[in-house]
């Protein structure tokens, strides 16, 4: 038999001073059987990094061909593909051509490897990027996480201050491979 997966409710007050977006957002999120917590994290962390247009989250780790997270145009036309974690160039290549622009959040602690590994072919496409979430943020929000829970989410140049579940103030600063 099958492993269903296990649901979580996000209650999120967002202050994103950067971008001037502001307001609390209510999100359920599906943890795939296949899937750790810290990847879980990682895509909601991904979810308050871009908020313009919105993202939804996609069918992801459960569906080879989708993007963990995307947003679309008016066309129904992929605007903006996320995915989260290491994947091969060649998926990152797929990606660009469906989507205007495409985003990959390397999270584990392996990450620079996979960089190692990927960075030339990746540099050579124009759609793509990279931005790296730090594996100890992202390792200290996934502890412990209840099945309903509540963050304080400030953006403010680029990084993320979280009041997570506990009160605990936990520091995301993102990076850009050189």
């Amino acid at each position: 038999m099958a492993l269903s997966s296990t649901i979580f409710h996000a209650s999120l007050d967002i202050a994103d001073s950067d971008r001037n977006h502001f307001g609390h957002e209510r999100l359920t999120l599906a943890l795939h059987p296949s899937e750790t917590p810290e990847r879980m994290v990682a895509r909601l962390l991904a979810w308050c990094l871009f908020p313009d247009p919105p993202l939804t989250f996609g069918s992801g780790i459960s569906t080879r061909d989708e993007a963990d997270l995307l947003a679309k145009d008016l066309h129904d036309n992929i605007a903006h593909w996320v995915d989260v974690g290491e994947p091969d160039a060649d998926r990152v290549r797929k990606a660009c051509l469906k989507a205007a622009q495409v985003t990959v959040l390397p999270y584990g602690r392996q990450w620079a490897q996979w960089w190692k590994r990927n960075e030339k072919d990746i540099r050579k496409m124009s759609r793509a990027r990279i931005v790296v979430l730090p594996w100890e943020p992202v390792d200290i929000l996934a502890r412990n996480l209840p099945r309903n829970f509540t963050w304080q989410v400030n953006i403010s140049e680029g990084s993320l201050y979280v009041v997570d579940h506990n009160g605990e103030m936990v520091t995301v600063t993102t990076e850009t491979p050189e």
